[in-house]
């Protein structure tokens, strides 16, 4: 059985990993993302902000309140996944990603899955039926 407390710091660990490669995910000189911004669409932005907000809110509240940061890192995982599958489907952007930043992107997806399943974790051992 994993421990709440190892839980959280798979949480922390998982949402560092994935903001970190968020970074590579950017246009160069920071990261590998090739195609032309121009196109891309403001479901990308909007998606991007609330990605980014449930995950940095989650940081601080899987330690002070656990049953919401759970909720809020099991949100920041879906929505990474949604992320994903809408870049793939071209929803985001009508280019072809490359290789590297397709590795990357699935890389977060696997991450993300992580993540999920440990805010689970948290989220079960701290659940209270009203």
């Amino acid at each position: 059985m994993l421990d709440i407390k190892w839980a959280k710091r798979g949480v922390l660990v998982s949402v560092i990993a994935i903001l970190i490669i968020t970074v590579l995910e950017f246009p160069p000189p920071i990261g590998f993302e090739t195609r032309p911004q121009g196109d891309v669409s403001m479901l990308w932005l909007i998606l991007f902000l609330a990605i980014l907000i449930t995950e940095i809110a989650a940081l601080p509240l899987i330690f002070k309140r656990p049953l919401l940061g759970a909720r809020f890192a099991i949100c920041a995982g879906v929505l990474n996944i949604l992320q994903i599958f809408a870049d793939q489907l071209y929803l985001m952007q009508p280019e072809v990603a490359p290789l590297s930043y397709n590795l990357l992107e699935y890389s977060v997806g696997v991450i993300a899955l992580i993540l999920i399943y440990f805010a689970w974790k948290v989220h079960k051992s701290k659940y209270i039926p009203l």
